[in-house]
């Protein structure tokens, strides 16, 4: 029982998120599990975990887990399109703009996993487990993949041909953009597991820049174009 020298106790009402915010909190929680789990490893119960919030309430806002496998996909194109990258696509196709983002590309598939935001490791790693499962999320992704950055790099190379920057090369555009944009998820890949499975014998600085010119030459631009338009300090504060 209470005396009058002990305070009233204070109730503070619990904290609940509008609808969309804990909506948002279960995608990212879901980006996380997945990524660690795979689709068929993760649980409603861990998920529920992860999030914060009762398993119930997850079937409230996703009847079913694909579902909520599907807004995650929504959400990961979401999350690749920031601020830094949106600058960078908005430039019109042209040499320069092959060049820039091709350096954009790679340095942000070098950067290691420390180094980089938690959501777009779990991106990558869930990738990487989609790659080795049913392809399922991987397949949806570069569709989104293929709509932008491809068509993007596609046509400026078409527009590096048009200036006279480009080789001759019977290889198409599009899978010049295509396989620059593979060999470019493979240095991440090599990244992901935190220490790099191969470790090159240069800094980092050198790694891109060594790696964005054999994926500019590799595309067919021409070694002179290049030097005119490659200027990786100038390309930092771009993108910082």
């Amino acid at each position: 029982m209470l005396t009058s020298a002990e305070p009233m106790p204070i109730k503070h009402p619990a904290t609940r998120l509008p609808a969309e915010e804990r909506r948002a909190a279960i995608i990212r929680a879901a980006l996380k599990v997945f990524s660690e789990e795979g689709f068929h490893g993760a649980t409603t119960r861990a998920l529920a975990k992860e999030a914060g919030v009762s398993e119930a309430l997850i079937f409230r806002h996703f009847p079913s887990k694909d579902e909520l496998y599907a807004a995650m996909q929504d959400e990961c194109c979401r999350l690749k399109s920031n601020e830094e990258s949106e600058r960078v696509m908005s430039l019109d196709p042209s040499t320069s703009t092959l060049v820039i983002m091709v350096h954009f590309l790679i340095a942000k598939m070098l950067l290691p996993p420390k180094s980089a935001p938690a959501l777009e490791n779990s991106l990558h790693r869930l990738l990487a487990q989609s790659f080795v499962e049913d392809g399922q999320f991987a397949r949806q992704f570069m569709l989104h993949v293929a709509d932008e950055l491809i068509a993007k790099l596609e046509a400026c190379v078409k527009a590096a041909q048009k200036a006279g920057d480009m080789v001759d090369s019977p290889v198409r555009p599009d899978l010049r953009a295509w396989f620059m944009e593979h060999f470019a998820a493979m240095l991440m890949l090599n990244q992901l597991p935190g220490e790099p499975i191969v470790v090159f014998k240069a800094s980092p600085a050198a790694q891109l820049e060594q790696a964005a010119w054999f994926a500019l030459l590799g595309m067919g631009l021409k070694a002179e174009a290049i030097r005119r338009h490659y200027n990786p300090k100038a390309f930092a504060l771009l993108t910082a």
